[in-house]
């Protein structure tokens, strides 16, 4: 997580588009593929507010409050927000007040969707939605959880040839 840092995602885009023109499993494998090693951009509530420094870059101190707001959709389901790049923040901005920014990665979603609070709930939203104001993809927890099983199990399975390379066989008995 890293504050007003610029993001662009040229093959995330990409890959949207394919998926938009044919959605194929191969076209959503490619999706998902740039979507968990890419970086997106989101608002962020700060408080106190960001301040400028001698060099005329916002700064914010080490004990601020950072608070990601969330879209609600109509029927009240509520989403974090991503952006693919500057354009597609600025098309959502227009209707709200400019908010600081952060570049999160997908990581960083999944720590805030299943993050436990103190009384052992977990955050309202229902997953994040990329470029809401343009392609507008929902990204739902169980999907995010899904990807989060498929990364453990191939971590286990990788874990598992490691160690079977290294073991030393006995020698046979004659």
């Amino acid at each position: 997580m890293e504050f007003n840092k610029p993001v662009s995602n040229p093959m995330l885009v990409g890959t949207i588009e394919l998926l938009k023109a044919e959605d194929t499993p191969e076209h959503r494998n490619m999706f998902v593929a740039e979507m968990t090693k890419s970086s997106f951009i989101a608002p962020a509530l700060i408080d106190p507010e960001p301040v400028e420094n001698a060099e005329g870059k916002l700064t914010i101190t080490g004990n601020s409050k950072i608070q990601f707001p969330m879209l609600s959709a109509p029927d009240g389901k509520k989403f974090f927000m991503a952006f693919t790049d500057a354009s597609e923040y600025e098309k959502w901005q227009e209707k709200t007040r400019p908010l600081p920014t952060f570049a999160l990665k997908f990581d960083d979603y999944v720590a805030m969707l299943f993050h436990k609070n103190g009384d052992g709930s977990t955050t309202q939203a229902l997953g994040f939605v990329i470029n809401p104001a343009g392609c507008n993809i929902i990204v739902p927890k169980e999907m995010v959880a899904n990807i989060m099983a498929v990364r453990v199990a191939a971590a286990k399975q990788q874990a598992a040839k490691q160690q079977g390379g290294n073991v030393i066989p006995f020698p046979e008995k004659k």
